[in-house]
């Protein structure tokens, strides 16, 4: 009986210990994911970044076999991942395209986005509303990488990407103390069980 319910504890804690580990390992890949696989020129794309290191710099460019867009540097979360909203240019060719993550470590392309039809343009673009001499003079505007959204702007079309973070792995340490409780608890068990004999 003592051996079984050892192995019994043993099963146990590997089981929740192996799944603790999960949370913390960054085992995995870096990867992009990107919220459409097509667009027109102008359009708005989310590019997010899964499974980086911790507060990493990382490069994003939109590439094809003709060019290179740079959009900057992004620092990844303290879990490793960003998200990231891109306005493609305007005048961007018609053709398939891919977002490139640059780190240190890893260079990583996302699926591929195709690129069609006509540009999307805001209203007052294009020509048309254009000020006089006379009009009086607005703020400066501030200036960011071209297409790059700043942090906390997000066009009203723009549905956030969906994420399947639970609790648990949001916060590792409560899966820890779970799986110590639970250590704890079956080993206090077996203990009592082993002196009733």
């Amino acid at each position: 009986m003592k051996f079984r319910f050892f192995t019994l504890a043993v099963l146990v804690f590997h089981l929740i210990f192996l799944q603790t580990s999960g949370v913390f390992a960054h085992g995995d890949e870096p990867r992009l994911e990107i919220s459409v696989d097509r667009m027109n020129p102008g359009g708005v794309v989310d590019v997010r970044g899964v499974d980086f290191e911790f507060e990493e710099v990382i490069t994003l460019m939109l590439v094809s076999s003709q060019t290179a867009i740079p959009f900057g540097e992004i620092v990844a979360d303290t879990e490793g991942v960003f998200l990231q909203t891109i306005i493609l240019p305007v005048d961007l060719a018609e053709g398939t395209y891919n977002f490139l993550a640059i780190t240190d470590d890893h260079n990583i392309t996302s699926p591929d986005l195709t690129v069609q039809g006509p540009a999307v343009v805001a209203e007052g673009e294009g020509g048309q509303g254009l000020r006089d001499d006379d009009d009086p003079l607005l703020a400066p505007m501030p200036t960011f990488a071209p297409g790059v959204v700043p942090g906390g702007v997000v066009p009203p079309t723009v549905q956030p990407m969906p994420t399947n973070d639970s609790t648990f792995s949001r916060n590792p340490a409560i899966m820890i103390l779970v799986g110590l409780l639970a250590a704890v608890v079956l080993i206090t068990l077996g203990l009592r069980v082993m002196r009733k004999r």
